[in-house]
């Protein structure tokens, strides 16, 4: 958790320092299975956490092995998916391969939007709006960032809907009527 914390702050090195302090878990004598299999979870953890920094990072070679990770461990991809998709935006990457891979496995999953993941659900869907607009498909960007301004209602994060406001308006010409609907029905909803 200190590392995630680290990682969130900026401060990289604290961040790889906790982690290891975690992966390393496993040089720890005397244990019984029941503590094996807690070692060797935060293990695991550990490894999906040191991925998910790196990547936020800029390491765009180890994309692979993280998507690989992700794909042998369920309940990380949604989490994962928004790490890459969040990373793809801040440095520029195209990867709509691995974003379509890792959104079939999250949607068959049963990970929806009333999911107990919503939280990321909403990073995810407001990073996929970002990716997408930078990918210069607008209608698509339009799509998540109607998503991800529902479930910050439903979770009541309202400095999120104005984040998304503010993302939609600057897509708003080149939005379909129906969506330009949606919005308004959205709009009229939260007064």
């Amino acid at each position: 958790m200190r590392g995630m914390a680290y990682q969130k702050l900026g401060q990289i090195d604290q961040a790889r320092a906790c982690i290891r302090q975690y992966a390393t878990l496993g040089c720890m004598e005397g244990l019984d299975e029941a503590e094996l299999q807690v070692v060797q979870e935060f293990k695991r953890k550990a490894e999906i956490h040191r991925y998910a920094l790196e990547i936020e990072a800029g390491q765009v070679e180890l994309l692979e092995g993280y998507v690989n990770l992700l794909l042998e461990y369920p309940e990380e991809r949604l989490s994962g998916v928004k790490v890459i998709t969040e990373a793809a935006v801040r440095h520029g990457w195209r990867i709509d391969f691995i974003i379509q891979i890792l959104e079939e496995k999250v949607d068959g999953s049963g990970v929806g939007i009333d999911s107990l993941n919503n939280d990321d659900m909403y990073h995810y869907c407001y990073q996929k709006a970002l990716y997408e607009q930078w990918m210069g498909r607008p209608q698509e960007a339009v799509e998540f960032i109607l998503k991800a301004m529902c479930i910050a209602d439903r979770l009541g994060m309202e400095r999120h809907i104005i984040k998304c406001t503010a993302v939609l308006e600057s897509l708003r010409e080149m939005a379909t009527e129906e969506q330009i609907e949606q919005y308004r029905v959205f709009l009229e909803g939260i007064k």
